[in-house]
């Protein structure tokens, strides 16, 4: 029995082991669940931003795809309208990276991974302030071309008279057949028509050949020279021209790399934000995926642990059900014998008890002795009352199921009271103790009660005080107070200077069965059922029962009941 009761112990133990282990993997479901998963959802928030920062650095790139188009045009066609639109292009492109960094100010992590590229953006110029100051150069109002003119050359004129005579010829080339002319082709030797023209200028003197070639020399010669000189004019101003739209150009090119290296920067630094977020994302649904199957699993584990722990338990309750069946049969069969021993003892008590009375009568009548015919009394008192626990007895074997009630007779109360004493007190005085009574009762009282319960209260607390108290004093104090008109409650004190009862006891004298520490030195001890019973007949008449007590000088126990008025 001793390992059943053992092994009953392990499995409700297990049990509640499983019980506790499935409310803390339920609460640690729940807070992956709960706290976890708003981690989760914070995460996907933010890679649902990074989608919108990569939209806006999409937009960027076509910005500057748009812009470089639109300067490719202008430098083409050069038309302001195309510039203007490059300019567009490039302002929308910087809202966007304004855009970005704005949001990096909202997202710490964001802003750690553009500042870890902090050298190179500080290496670059600001955007916005370039862009603005390129647009207002362009702006300024261009110089008015003038239309460059070459100046013409004179000449000197020469007042003598001269006749100039102007001649043109062919030259006579031989006709070929269509064979022959593509041999010469093929040969390379070809002949073609020459055309001759011959001036010829007669003057009126005589000709002087020597001045006519210096003059003609001196003539091209100043032609050589003025047009020479107006060349390296319009090339100039052609130089000039070309180098100012070259540093234009080289400006707005140089806005495009400067908008290209900005946008790579930030373009670098949201990718990394992004894959930094999508590897959070991965690892935090990693853990929560792995807390709920490890959740789930031990709850399965659990679950059939406890399956077995309630099979085995069922089982072992199944034979402990058997076995307390059986004990049950055999508990019933030992009462049924005890209750026939005691309702054969109280039925055989009875007789004698009723011969005693009978005799103790027939005493009574033939003596003269009043000290004699008291104690006849006092025994007959105490006969009659174990007659009557003689007929409980009786009766409660008869119906153990019926409850213990108050059977009321109409009695005086002083007198029973004082029967109750006047019987006691031999008992009392057997043990050298003093027994003082005050029996404060008006002698014309009458109640409706039982006189039975009364009784056995007195009898079982001036028992104890006279078994606890030796060479010493017990006193009685009673007394009665008015509730209505149709009650009276009955007050008793009962005093003893006997062996006492500890603080830690005093709590636990009502309750069945307990004794106490009491010295080795006080016989019959009893059952400690005495005041227990007490307790019980004073609550069916609605009253209540205290003790007061010092180890080693005494117990005094109080109670009260109430009672019915017979006018």
């Amino acid at each position: 029995m001793f390992y059943k009761i053992k092994y009953r112990q392990l499995i409700h133990y297990s049990l509640i082991a499983c019980a506790l282990c499935i409310q803390l993997i339920i609460a640690i479901f729940m807070y992956n669940e709960y706290f976890n998963g708003k981690k989760l959802d914070v995460i996907e928030h933010k890679l649902q931003e990074t989608r919108v920062l990569k939209s806006l650095m999409e937009d960027s790139r076509q910005d500057l795809l748009s812009a470089q188009n639109n300067l490719q045009k202008y430098v083409f066609d050069n038309k302001k309208q195309h510039l203007e639109a490059y300019f567009e292009s490039l302002r929308n492109l910087n809202k966007n990276l304004d855009s970005i960094s704005a949001y990096k100010n909202i997202n710490p992590s964001l802003k750690n991974f553009i500042d870890s590229r902090k050298d190179e953006l500080s290496k670059l110029p600001d955007l916005e302030k370039t862009i603005g100051s390129v647009y207002k150069e362009f702006k300024k109002p261009v110089t008015k071309k003038v239309p460059f003119k070459i100046k013409d050359f004179k000449v000197k004129s020469i007042s003598k008279k001269q006749d100039t005579k102007i001649e043109y010829s062919l030259d006579s080339v031989e006709k070929k057949s269509l064979v022959s002319r593509l041999k010469d082709a093929v040969n390379n030797d070809v002949k073609v028509q020459r055309e001759v023209l011959v001036i010829s200028t007669k003057s009126g003197d005589s000709v002087n050949t020597k001045k006519i070639n210096k003059d003609i020399d001196s003539i091209i010669t100043g032609v050589n020279n003025h047009y020479a000189n107006e060349i390296k004019k319009y090339e100039s101003g052609l130089d000039q021209s070309q180098t100012k739209n070259n540093n234009l150009y080289r400006i707005y090119d140089e806005l495009i790399v400067y908008s290209n290296n900005w946008m790579g920067i930030y373009n670098i630094a949201i990718s990394d934000f992004s894959n930094d977020l999508e590897k959070q994302f991965y690892e935090q649904n990693s853990v929560n995926n792995k807390i709920r199957k490890y959740a789930v699993l031990g709850l399965m584990l659990l679950m059939f642990l406890i399956l077995i722990l309630i099979v085995y338990y069922n089982r072992q309750s199944q034979r402990y059900e058997k076995e307390l069946k059986i004990a049950y049969e055999e508990i019933n069969k030992n009462l049924n014998f005890k209750n026939k021993i005691l309702g054969m003892l109280s039925h055989e008590i009875r007789s004698p008890l009723k011969i005693i009375n009978i005799f103790i009568d027939r005493i009574s009548k033939k003596t003269n002795d009043d000290t004699i015919a008291d104690y006849l009394k006092s025994i007959k008192f105490t006969n009659n009352s174990l007659l009557i626990q003689a007929n409980q007895i009786l009766e409660y074997t008869k119906n153990q199921e019926k409850q213990v009630e108050l059977k009321p007779i109409e009695f005086n109360l002083r007198n029973e009271i004082e029967a109750i004493l006047h019987a006691f007190q031999p008992y009392i005085e057997s043990k050298n103790n003093i027994f003082k009574a005050k029996n404060g009762i008006n002698p014309e009282t009458t109640v409706l009660a039982d006189n039975i319960k009364i009784h056995q209260v007195f009898i079982n607390i001036l028992g104890n005080a006279n078994k606890f108290t030796e060479n010493g004093e017990i006193k009685v104090n009673i007394e009665t107070s008015s509730i209505d008109e149709k009650r009276l409650r009955l007050n008793v004190k009962v005093s003893d200077t006997g062996a006492g009862i500890s603080k830690s006891d005093i709590k636990k004298i009502f309750e069945p069965y307990f004794q106490g520490v009491i010295s080795d030195e006080i016989d019959n001890l009893g059952a400690g059922l005495g005041l227990n019973l007490c307790k019980e007949i004073i609550d069916l008449f609605q009253g209540n029962i205290s003790a007061e007590s010092t180890l080693g000088k005494g117990t005094t126990v109080s109670f009260a009941i109430n009672l019915n008025i017979v006018k």
